[in-house]
């Protein structure tokens, strides 16, 4: 937590210097790409990296680990392949900018990045190397950072942006290489093909049991970029870069100690007596307090404050701030009880719900792009409905907490 609030405070002071040297159509237009980057990142291992940690043996874990780099570099291959045939074949590019059409070649080698990155964060985990994690997250904001800055002083325009991201992935990954050269070289022998092929099969349920839960976080996380890149301009999408950047970053960092805080707690009681009530109404009173003085400050001085900070060019991004903030609010609430599924045997009903959360995030962007056609109105509706949602979400678990379940933490799917 300590590495992860250093690497966000190094992006927050810094952030300010860099919305002066690019413009928001160069960040909308670098906030596309990486989106697109996110989501391949994301499914690259087919999620068995998340079963590095799980063996008792360390010869299966290394291998989760070798399987889990294979299958990337695979993919890896695949879009690079995919990527030729394209400009062998001249592939229609009318639709395409000329900055994508440069950076794509950046594509295959920045999604392998990305997800060995996540392999990597797995194995060093389950060694409970806490400290190595840490520093790498602060290499990674410090190395993407600061070259961003530099490149954008030297000029070469929205470039910066990509190369220094790619200069902290980059980083990143060779922070943990070194790492596991220097103490882990010895596991290298415990390579095993055989060996792979039986664990892929006996994790099958990891790649075939979260595709669903994959294809929902992905639409939630990056579903508006593409819509907005879609409907309005670049432009708007940076806009939107930043004010999400603002509101969910500080509640994310504290969102995120609240939620674990409650898991542990609601965990011990649910075992106890089955009944979660109390402890979900003081968690909900608590967010509510801790994110109220966000929610104001955005309602009274968002444009404002975000011009002032980051630049006139920025004051659209304090608008669309403004009228986020009550969605982020709610949606911090949730978040902090967000468990509660998990423990009372409802994730199933939870994916459900989170299908029809990112059902109606698409429907109020594509309403405001193709018939309103004003993004102002569109995040309006956006807000608005997604704050209902968050609302509804909030209590629905309420009322599940109250009900007396049987006592005992159940991770069944009902």
């Amino acid at each position: 937590m300590a590495g992860t609030a250093i690497a966000q405070a190094i992006t927050f002071l810094i952030t300010p210097v860099i919305t002066r040297l690019f413009t928001p159509a160069d960040v909308g237009i670098f906030t596309f790409f990486i989106s697109l980057v996110g989501g391949l990142g994301l499914i690259a291992t087919l999620r068995y990296e998340m079963a590095v940690v799980l063996p008792e043996e360390e010869k299966d874990s290394v291998n989760m680990a070798f399987l889990s780099l294979s299958i990337a570099f695979g993919l890896a291959l695949f879009l690079l392949l995919a990527i030729i045939l394209s400009t062998v074949f001249h592939f229609p590019k009318t639709a395409v900018s000329p900055v994508y059409r440069q950076w794509i070649w950046f594509l295959p080698v920045m999604v392998f990045l990305l997800a060995s990155g996540n392999v990597f964060q797995h194995w060093y985990n389950r060694n409970k190397e806490y400290r190595t994690l840490a520093i790498a997250k602060v290499v990674n904001s410090a190395g993407n950072n600061l070259l961003t800055v530099y490149l954008g002083l030297i000029g070469i325009g929205v470039w910066g942006l990509l190369l220094g991201n790619f200069l902290g992935l980059l980083l990143f990954n060779l922070f943990f290489v070194i790492g596991i050269l220097l103490r882990y070289r010895t596991k290298v022998h415990y390579f095993d093909i055989p060996l792979q092929k039986s664990l892929a099969v006996k994790y099958k349920d990891l790649p075939l049991a979260n595709t669903p839960q994959m294809l929902v976080e992905l639409v939630q996380m990056y579903g508006i970029i593409f819509l907005l890149q879609a409907f309005f301009s670049s432009e708007i999408v940076g806009w939107y870069s930043l004010s999400q950047r603002l509101l969910q970053a500080p509640m994310w960092l504290i969102g995120t100690s609240l939620a674990q805080v409650f898991y542990k707690d609601a965990s011990e009681k649910y075992v106890r007596d089955g009944d979660l009530s109390g402890l979900v109404r003081k968690t909900i009173k608590l967010a509510a307090l801790l994110g109220l003085p966000a929610l104001i400050v955005m309602l009274a001085a968002g444009p404002w404050l975000i011009g002032l900070i980051f630049g006139p060019a920025w004051h659209e991004a304090g608008v669309f701030a403004r009228i986020l903030a009550p969605w982020m609010f709610f949606d911090f609430i949730r978040s902090a009880i967000s468990y509660t599924p998990l423990i009372i045997g409802k994730t199933r009903s939870m994916f459900y719900i989170s299908i029809i959360g990112a059902v109606l995030m698409i429907f109020q962007i594509s309403l405001g792009g193709i018939f309103l056609k004003n993004e102002i109105t569109g995040f309006i509706l956006l807000s608005a409905t997604l704050s209902l949602y968050s609302l509804g979400v909030i209590l629905w678990i309420v009322r599940c907490a109250r009900k007396k379940n049987s006592p005992g933490l159940s991770f069944k799917t009902s």
